[in-house]
């Protein structure tokens, strides 16, 4: 009886084919030099993260041992009465503090507006302070609270309101850039400082409005005013004003102290020192921006007596508290997000 062949060789080679025909992206060859160069500058990005706590982290320790220092070797008494006089100075702080709060509101909801994204109401408030809950988030990671909870308010999808966040990312920058510009513009002649705003805002939209021309058609596409418009000039007056209330709250806390510090030191170094340690990626820019501000006091002739106090009164109004406030408002929302989808299930 003759032997059956089998009816597949023995030792024939696993199929690599695949059961799927190869889509447009994997014929598509890939740059040679393509993986290698995100592994770059992820590389450099993460690089940058390590030195930048790095960095903060030594301002911080160098800046607090001194003031330690020189609170515990000098007058204490005369220190502590100085601040126990100054304890009626807290309040305003905080108030110009809410008032910062309060017109990052305003052009937050005003860019979502403009985008046709609901935002007129007092749930509109809560999701924008919502946000303050993400502050110890690194890299700006907190922005992404407010698109997702707008979402979830069916205020449009996910995707839009991260375009919206970017932005007011992006008009908060401007503000900021253009407020400092006006600052070191007044010192040369005080007409020159509101000029120097308005021009540097003016030609920065204006190349924000071509490049959005470049990117029509493309999910990033904006709404062909939006940029170039009288409205996105009153947006980033509406952030500077924020940014000017955040370096006043400063200066309220700091002019009483010996010293020289005046409207115009606090009103560039405070920002200053946040916009810093937001850049730095670190979680609310804690070691950087606290050093900063110790050695903004430096520079304003306080005494180094006054500055562990001076940085801690500071930082605990306008970033703990503030930061307590967002998690209220996102407690807040959350149940009006839960409310919703309970309106939803009795309708269906």
């Amino acid at each position: 009886m003759p032997e059956q062949e089998p009816t597949t060789p023995p030792s024939a080679p696993a199929s690599t084919a695949s059961p799927h025909p190869p889509t447009e992206d994997e014929e598509r060859p890939q740059p040679a030099g393509s993986a290698d160069g995100e592994a770059s500058r992820s590389l450099v990005v993460r690089g940058w993260q390590r030195h930048a706590r790095m960095i903060g982290l030594l301002i911080l320790v160098v800046v607090s041992t001194y003031g330690i220092h020189r609170f515990l070797t000098g007058d204490m008494e005369a220190v502590a009465a100085i601040w126990k006089s100054r304890i009626t100075i807290l309040p305003v702080v905080f108030l110009f503090t809410m008032i910062n709060l309060s017109l990052e509101v305003a052009g937050w909801a005003w860019v979502f507006h403009r985008l046709g994204l609901k935002s007129n109401d007092l749930t509109t408030v809560g999701v924008c302070v919502s946000g303050k809950a993400g502050l110890l988030l690194p890299a700006q990671l907190g922005r992404l609270i407010r698109p997702d909870l707008m979402a979830r308010l069916g205020r449009g999808t996910f995707g839009e309101n991260v375009k919206g966040e970017g932005a007011v990312f992006v008009l908060d920058a401007l503000s900021v850039v253009a407020l400092f510009a006006g600052l070191v513009a007044w010192r040369v002649h005080p007409l020159l400082g509101p000029a120097a705003f308005a021009v540097l805002v003016i030609v920065a939209l204006f190349l924000g409005n071509g490049v959005a021309k470049l990117l029509s058609h493309t999910q990033l596409e904006f709404p062909r005013t939006f940029w170039w418009s009288w409205q996105a000039f009153a947006i980033v007056v509406v952030e500077a004003a924020g940014w000017a209330a955040h370096g006043t709250a400063f200066y309220v806390l700091t002019s009483d102290l010996p010293g020289n510090m005046t409207l115009w030191d606090a009103l560039l170094l405070a920002p200053g020192s946040a916009v810093i340690g937001l850049a730095s990626g670190l979680p609310g820019g804690l070691g950087l921006t606290d050093g900063l501000l110790g050695a903004s006091l430096g520079i304003g002739g306080i005494p180094a007596a006054h500055h562990v106090l001076g940085v801690a009164l500071f930082r605990l109004i306008t970033f703990w508290v503030v930061l307590g406030i967002g998690w209220l408002a996102l407690l807040w929302t959350g149940r009006q997000i839960h409310r919703r989808n309970l309106e939803l299930q009795a309708e269906g």
